[in-house]
């Protein structure tokens, strides 16, 4: 496959990331990204250094490349740039509002770390393409949405349109027609992609405010969380596990003793739990 084939990057069929990326997305000058935080471990506390999150991490996440991921993309950018002074994700630490799109919904569960099972992640189709984020530790509250009319109408009357079974059915369009326009709409988001969004910085046209006294909408469900629950312990003084200097700068030598007083305690088995 090359470039003038089908647009997208050469590559190896070993390679599971840059054959998802078109090579004209992938060659794209300032393209955002993103830092995230996470917890150590299932009870662990939280990791202060950050991991790097690009838009290949987002296609690969969510399947495929499509303007509805670079857009949601370019939002959340907007958006860290105004609430989190270090730009920073911590996504031990946020609930997200999202519409409920495949698109949108992928890229505010991965880079907020929202899952609808634990009522971190909520939907309102009435953002459109936008997102809310609460940060939980300070209460803050952020929303971010886009431009009305950046989007041409057009395709996103299309896009509807291209759902819609009952157009095919009712003879509207053909079945054959629906197959040749499904190519022209995906061409034309492309285009869109490639001559408007591409060229701008997410601030023009994400524009990102404040909230006060915002009610989130209700959790289709809410389950516990049970990976975050310790992320506010500090280090510890005196024991030093032998896998922690390989992912703590904290301690890197191996030959830190352990605290056999430590270890003794803790084969001794958890505290009860009192019944009374």
């Amino acid at each position: 496959m090359t470039k003038s084939d089908e647009g997208f990057s050469d590559s190896s069929p070993d390679d599971g990331r840059s054959w998802l990326v078109p090579y004209w997305l992938g060659e794209a000058v300032d393209l955002p990204h993103f830092e995230v935080i996470d917890t150590r471990s299932a009870q662990g506390r939280l990791e202060k250094r950050s991991k790097t999150v690009t838009i290949a991490d987002l296609i690969l996440f969510h399947g495929h490349a499509c303007d509805g991921l670079i857009r949601g993309a370019y939002a959340m950018r907007a958006l860290a740039d105004v609430a989190f002074a270090k730009g920073v994700f911590d996504r031990s630490d946020l609930t997200v509002v999202s519409k409920n799109s495949p698109c949108l919904g992928d890229v505010a569960a991965y880079l907020t770390g929202g899952r609808v099972r634990f009522g971190t992640h909520r939907l309102d189709n009435e953002l459109g393409v936008g997102f809310v984020i609460c940060k939980h530790s300070s209460g803050e509250v952020f929303q971010v949405r886009e431009e009305p009319g950046f989007f041409p109408a057009i395709i996103t009357a299309w896009e509807a349109a291209l759902l819609d079974e009952a157009i095919v059915a009712n003879g509207t369009l053909t079945a054959e027609e629906k197959a040749e326009m499904v190519a022209v709409n995906e061409a034309q988001q492309w285009d869109w992609v490639r001559s408007v969004l591409l060229p701008t910085r997410p601030a023009e046209h994400y524009f990102v405010s404040r909230l006060v006294d915002f009610k989130l909408p209700d959790p289709i469900y809410q389950a516990r969380r049970t990976d975050v629950v310790n992320r506010n312990v500090p280090g510890a003084k005196d024991y030093h596990s032998p896998y922690e200097y390989s992912i703590d700068t904290r301690s890197r030598k191996r030959d830190v003793p352990s605290m056999d007083i430590w270890v003794e305690k803790y084969f001794e088995g958890p505290p009860r739990i009192s019944s009374d």
